[in-house]
């Protein structure tokens, strides 16, 4: 079952989230890229400062980056994939130390198919590996299904 993301979880979040927000995406077809930009917005309207909201691909140099709060949309394609416009930081990460993103924190939704078996794989990669790295969870991974009743809404906004 998808995370409650529901207004209090979001104020939740929102109240964890001191410092400036970086919000990426992981997208193939757009569907994370709108669900990020659509975030952004609204953050931005409830008084959140936006660093930027950019592809994962353009943040390669987080570990020199003043500290933010990390909100990363990831959609998996294909069989459990990271989309192209996650793949140059998924090599960046993997290059990372443990400790490297400590001054940052970070929450992933993760967007996928629950039909595939490798159901939501790469915001499950993105997840573990921030945390491998040092940043500090803020929230447990949300996760968007395509096959609910209103697709990934559900647990965007369930």
């Amino acid at each position: 079952r998808a995370v409650d993301a529901g207004p209090s979880a979001v104020k939740e979040l929102i109240d964890g989230l001191k410092t400036e927000l970086l919000v990426v995406y992981g997208s193939e077809t757009g569907t994370a890229e709108a669900v990020a930009r659509r975030f952004a917005k609204y953050a931005k309207q409830r008084g959140c400062s936006i660093r930027a909201c950019t592809e994962m691909n353009d943040v390669c140099d987080l570990p020199s980056q003043a500290a933010v709060a990390i909100v990363a949309f990831v959609a998996t394609c294909g069989d459990g994939e990271i989309p192209g416009g996650a793949l140059l930081f998924r090599d960046a990460l993997n290059t990372f130390k443990a400790g490297d993103l400590s001054k940052h924190s970070f929450t992933v939704f993760a967007l996928g198919d629950r039909s595939y078996a490798k159901f939501c794989e790469a915001g499950k990669f993105f997840d573990k590996k921030l945390e491998a790295c040092g940043a500090k969870r803020v929230g447990e991974m949300g996760i968007g299904d395509a096959c609910d009743e209103d697709g990934w809404e559900t647990g965007y906004t369930a």
